[in-house]
């Protein structure tokens, strides 16, 4: 996924964008403009804006809106399984970088033992504090404010790894892999994961899920691919003109 994508959808909020102008160097991006790229996205790849969405600010409507879709594709395919809905709902989650419940446990344990201290996100808050700098951002700005409440919800509510937040490394002068995520960066749910959040066999899984699940994650992935490069195309065009 596009870092310039992953940046602006954690900056600002499709729904209620600023009516400030936001600079980039030498052009400026308006609220208009914001808008209807992110509409138009909406518009074409509508389960791959709403995964962005919530991969991104962790949105909650769009979690009900893309539950909802998964009601429908199953539907349309003549599906009635109670497994079925549970792990597309689960293959979401793990798209947008959301712990499987499987995973709690462990997640839960690294956070308590790396996660406690107050100065646990400063690594985070100094990001987005960079990022802002270098886009030539307000630090007060309601886009810089936003930037920082999303990145440490992101620590606190992904997958990301909470000893190595992230980086696949550890240790200040040597670095070495991170043993929690095994240089990964995230805890990665696998489909063991999957079916164990389920709730089935693993026999039924692989006779009843695993194709629709494949199906229905390629088609999520290529939602996200064409809505990120919708929103790129169209503010690129913006900024020529």
């Amino acid at each position: 996924m596009s870092r310039s994508i992953e940046l602006l959808v954690k900056m600002f909020d499709p729904r209620c964008v600023s009516a400030e102008s936001i600079a980039r160097g030498h052009s400026t991006l308006y609220k208009e403009q914001i808008l209807a790229a992110f509409a138009q996205a909406e518009k074409a790849a509508f389960v791959g804006y709403h995964l962005l969405l919530l991969k991104y600010r962790f949105d909650q409507s769009s979690k009900d809106y893309l539950t909802k879709y998964i009601d429908l594709w199953l539907a349309e395919k003549g599906v009635k399984d109670d497994f079925a809905v549970k792990a597309l709902n689960y293959v979401v989650d793990r798209l947008a970088d959301i712990p499987l419940p499987t995973q709690y446990k462990r997640l839960n344990s690294l956070r308590r033992r790396y996660l406690r201290s107050q100065y646990a996100y400063t690594k985070e808050i100094g990001k987005a504090q960079e990022i802002t700098k270098n886009k030539e951002i307000d630090k007060n700005s309601k886009e810089a404010r936003e930037l920082r409440i999303n990145v440490i919800k992101e620590m606190k509510k992904s997958n990301i790894c909470p000893r190595c937040h992230g980086t696949g490394e550890i240790g200040r002068e040597q670095k070495r892999i991170c043993p929690a995520c095994e240089g990964k960066g995230r805890l990665i749910a696998t489909n063991d994961h999957l079916i164990y959040s389920i709730g089935c066999s693993g026999e039924y899984f692989r006779c009843y899920l695993h194709a629709l699940v494949v199906e229905f994650e390629q088609f999520a992935q290529i939602q996200m691919s064409e809505a990120e490069n919708m929103i790129k195309q169209r503010l690129k065009a913006e900024i020529a003109n």
